[in-house]
């Protein structure tokens, strides 16, 4: 389940104390990119709800409606200005309030569309709500008179430079969903891959505070959502103090609470035999995902990644020793530029070797200010031809695993889709579709063990075994 809007439903007790809602100022976010948008876009929501203000769906007529934006390709940045210019048809005040990533990348850019209300970089996040307040304030009459068609002009009124990083206390910030928290421990990323430029919008790396997280994670807790994902750019790199990912990873798991950690993405250079020996332990689901993007040596020289092949493997196979049942999930790239028939060979040579549980693909698109932007990509025909051969694979390799698991009962979480308490999320990160009158008997934020009828292509299907506690 992924959200890309902020609702009322969606994040616990979002509207703040009270129950009339009728002279509320409301607000809808529309989230493009990574998980750690989508915290920020909590946070955000989370300083407007202290403020009084509402939540409401992206598409209904609001107050404000702000944009949170991607920048990894081109592609991504004609995403977002699109969804700039549907966002201020819903806006009473005419135009969208813009942050994120393509505010970092092209400020002026960005601020220099007509749909722009105002514009922050991440930095501001922290502080948007007084900046959003203070904007409604200097809108004034013309505010008031405004419709949803944006037909009266609005002020065009531009954010400048951050407000500091105390502002809003981070450690309120609620659950995307009730069942699973993105829970933020760093920022920044100080790779120099070929293909990308978040270094460049989201800066160096920088950890949050151990304190900090820990307390953000026990409020979470008490809060009584039961599954924590630990969110940043380059989480391997995290450290406080002295303490690395790992140790990081232990003292979360080690408070008191019936709740899981999941760890998420981490690069292969940053894995260590420390953070493998906790995966699967009690409290730490049993799943990571470690990005490869290609099979090929050649490619990854070219993609300046700093691997090779072999050494993910080692990696692959160091998991697997400590427990084959680990769900590594990976990235991979199609159609890098001067990727041939051979290098594509070698990446599904790896796919099948390494037996992903699942794999998020991506044909290349060039991103402007990368590096890699300026060398001729694969021909189209032969990026799509590649592309769907590496979908049929990830599909058997990603079914052959979860069939080792029909017959097994395992430990998940249990969230809501379509109304209902009918999906469960296995601790392996399987999702299974609970059946009949199973569903009746599931409890949504429930923690318990699930049986899995059948793994399919389709849906994974099961029934519940028994109500426990990790």
């Amino acid at each position: 389940m992924r959200s890309d809007y902020i609702t009322v439903t969606q994040v616990s007790g979002i509207n703040g104390p009270g129950d009339d809602s009728f002279m509320k100022k409301t607000f809808s976010i529309k989230t493009l990119g990574c998980k750690l948008n989508q915290y920020e876009s909590a946070l955000i929501a989370r300083q407007l709800a202290e403020c009084g203000w509402e939540a409401r769906p992206f598409g209904e007529a609001v107050d404000v409606v702000i944009i949170n934006t991607c920048t990894v390709t081109d592609r991504s940045d004609k995403k977002c200005r699109n969804y700039i210019r549907q966002g201020a048809r819903f806006s009473r005040l005419g135009g969208a309030v813009v942050t994120g990533c393509m505010v970092e990348r092209d400020r002026d850019g960005t601020a220099g569309m007509k749909e722009a209300l105002a514009v922050f970089g991440n930095g501001e996040k922290r502080s948007m709500a007084r900046m959003i307040t203070s904007l409604m304030e200097l809108s004034g009459p013309r505010y008031k008179d405004s419709g949803a068609d944006g037909s009266a002009e609005a002020p065009a009124i531009k954010a400048d430079g951050p407000f500091g990083d105390d502002e809003f206390d981070e450690s309120a910030v609620a659950p995307l969903y009730r069942t699973r928290a993105y829970l933020r421990v760093q920022d920044g990323c100080d790779g120099a891959c070929s293909y990308c430029v978040v270094p460049s919008v989201r800066g160096a790396p920088r950890s949050r505070p151990l304190a900090r997280v820990l307390e953000h994670a026990r409020r979470l807790i008490d809060a009584g959502c039961p599954e924590l994902v630990l969110t940043g750019i380059t989480i391997g790199r995290y450290e406080s103090g002295g303490a690395d990912l790992a140790a990081l990873v232990e003292a979360i798991a080690a408070l008191d609470g019936d709740f899981r950690v999941r760890v998420t993405s981490v690069e292969p250079t940053h894995v260590t035999d420390r953070l493998i020996g906790l995966l699967g332990l009690p409290g730490v689901c049993r799943h990571i995902h470690l990005p490869l993007q290609s099979g090929s040596d050649r490619v990854l020289k070219a993609m300046n990644r700093p691997y090779t092949a072999g050494r993910y493997m080692d990696i692959v196979e160091r998991i697997r020793e400590r427990d084959r049942d680990i769900a590594i999930g990976t990235d991979i790239i199609v159609g890098f530029p001067g990727e041939g028939d051979d290098d594509f060979a070698a990446t599904l040579d790896m796919v099948g070797r390494a037996g992903f549980a699942y794999v998020h693909q991506f044909a290349f698109s060039p991103r402007t200010g990368a590096p890699a932007s300026s060398i001729t990509p694969c021909a189209g025909r032969a990026t799509i031809e590649r592309g769907e051969r590496l979908r049929r694979l990830a599909m058997e390799t990603g079914l052959e695993y979860r069939r080792r698991f029909e017959g097994a009962e395992l430990w998940c979480v249990i969230e809501r889709s379509d109304g209902r308490a009918d999906m469960a999320i296995s601790d392996n990160y399987i999702r299974i579709r609970l059946s009949g009158v199973q569903a009746d008997d599931a409890r949504e934020a429930q923690i318990a063990r699930v049986r899995l009828v059948r793994a399919g292509h389709d849906a994974n299907i099961g029934e519940m075994a028994r109500q426990a506690t990790l």
